[in-house]
């Protein structure tokens, strides 16, 4: 990844978007599921039986109760066939998405997503200046219930209700489908510099099923792909089903979805009461922090040898080092130093003035597989 060192000496990735850029990174099976257990909310990502790399990623991050202006988002990338470097495209379009979300949280959900694909696209073309890229599809949702569709590319948006109906939220960035051609070539997708016009819309849909799938899926016909979702009783089963079909007619591609169901996702963002920014993809969770925008010149790597000034964190909990544990799940937070209580006698007061406070980022990773 010398391109990515190359860039980080000149531009360096804030420390939220370098954790999760290298965790998106992480080598997972050819075929993961992630049954989210306290959201309903299924991620699936298999790599087929033809391509030798799955070049697609698949999240959702929360940014907290407590946060400013919380917002779920659940996203999906494809790396662009045929040009450089498609799953670090993915991994960067994913993650720059994700940190640009959190960083401009004082907007509207609408104005934070714009502002988050265009970040997105301009770290991929500062790299690749066109010729590497990703598409990208993402639904979001704030706490009072607005509901915004970002696209670029050939992911798709599904929603259906078991026996009723299903509905197409976007139309591929395709020469088949926006000018009536018969090629599949892509034009638009993140990377591709100033020319990019990412399609921003509110899904109005307020129950039953979404779906954000990849091309992968939709090497299954039309016809049979619509009888899959309309019959699936539940997001898991539609998930499973999906995964087999795209494999049974050839599974030529990478195939990914993320499916969850609509109401029941409002009501968690309502409700939940975990702390951290938490994401989630399709081998796992992670649980991490946030430094506030004036402290992105903060290099991790040179805490150890470098004096400053206490940050401020945003997001977090008092927490001792020994309390952090790991788990099955991947587990990574950011524990802030107390500094010494200025209440103390005199004697205790002159030395902790002397010695200038240091920060410390303890990191715990738990078990990756």
């Amino acid at each position: 990844m010398s391109h990515l060192q190359k860039r980080s000496s000149a531009n360096p990735m804030h420390p939220f978007q370098e954790n999760l850029y290298k965790w998106l990174s992480r080598k997972l099976a050819d075929s993961e599921q992630n049954h989210c257990l306290d959201i309903p909310l299924v991620l699936t990502s298999d790599i087929g039986l033809v391509r030798t790399e799955n070049q697609d990623r698949v999240a959702a991050l929360y940014t907290g109760k407590k946060s400013i202006n919380p917002l779920f988002a659940i996203a999906v990338a494809d790396g662009m066939g045929g040009m450089r470097d498609g799953g670090i495209c993915a991994n960067l379009t994913m993650s720059g998405f994700f940190q640009s979300l959190v960083k401009h949280r004082n907007l509207d959900i609408k104005s934070r997503t714009y502002e988050a694909i265009n970040e997105a696209n301009k770290q991929v073309f500062d790299i690749y200046r066109g010729s590497g890229g990703s598409t990208f599809t993402a639904v979001l949702l704030d706490s009072h219930g607005t509901k915004i569709i970002v696209h670029l590319g050939d992911t798709r948006i599904y929603t259906f209700e078991p026996k009723k109906t299903v509905e197409r939220h976007t139309t591929d960035d395709s020469l088949a489908e926006v000018v009536g051609g018969t090629g599949r070539e892509l034009l638009q997708f993140v990377g591709m510099g100033e020319s990019m016009q990412p399609r921003i819309s509110e899904l109005t849909r307020q129950e039953g099923f979404c779906a954000i799938t990849t091309d992968g899926i939709h090497g299954i016909e039309d016809k049979t792909l619509y009888k899959i979702l309309v019959n699936a009783e539940s997001i898991s089963q539609a998930s499973d089903r999906l995964r087999s079909v795209a494999k049974w007619v050839g599974g030529t591609d990478n195939s990914t979805s993320a499916i969850f169901d609509i109401s029941k996702i409002s009501a968690f963002i309502d409700n939940y009461e975990g702390s951290g920014i938490r994401i989630w993809d399709a081998g796992g969770d992670l649980t991490t922090l946030w430094l506030r925008e004036e402290d992105q010149a903060f290099n991790i790597k040179q805490l150890k040898n470098q004096e400053a000034e206490t940050p401020s964190l945003e997001n977090i909990e008092t927490t001792k080092p020994e309390k952090l544990l790991s788990s099955e799940n991947t587990d990574m937070r950011m524990i802030e130093k107390k500094p010494r209580s200025h209440t103390k006698k005199a004697r205790n007061k002159k030395q902790t003035t002397d010695a200038k406070e240091k920060i410390q980022l303890d990191i715990e990773m738990g078990n990756l597989e």
